[in-house]
């Protein structure tokens, strides 16, 4: 009897617990509720944010040496450029630096098959992206 009465008045109070939180007021924007920063376009125009070239930007700066521009090289790219390629993301890019730096560079880009994370589907999606360069 007693735990009987002790279930139904701990359902009770779930159920009003629900009942007033379904009634709060909600602010517009989610996102400002959980974050105290101001949004981006309140910022300061002075504050120097990390620029990362977008996949946009390197696939149309590496569409092929037919147009004249340049592919992207193994030896010479930053994490950031790295993470512009598809399907490389930070982990990915910091893997393929380490075996950069381990094994003295790249000597063709068919060495980026050795880094692990990157298989065949992978490298076939950033093939035509890279080069290596044959100069320090």
């Amino acid at each position: 009897m007693m735990k009987s009465l002790l279930f139904k008045l701990g359902l009770l109070i779930v159920a009003m617990g629900v009942s007033f939180w379904a009634m709060s007021p909600r602010p517009m924007d989610p996102i400002a509720a959980v974050t105290s920063e101001p949004p981006m376009e309140m910022l300061p125009p002075t504050l120097d944010l990390p620029q990362t070239p977008k996949i946009q930007e390197v696939v149309s700066e590496t569409r092929g040496g037919q147009q004249g521009q340049r592919l992207l090289d193994l030896n010479q790219a930053s994490a950031g450029e790295l993470e512009a390629l598809p399907g490389i993301g930070a982990v990915l890019a910091q893997r393929v630096i380490a075996f950069r730096t381990s094994s003295g560079g790249f000597r063709a880009v068919d060495d980026l098959r050795q880094v692990k994370g990157i298989g065949s589907k992978k490298f076939d999606r950033i093939k035509a992206l890279v080069t290596v360069s044959t100069s320090g």
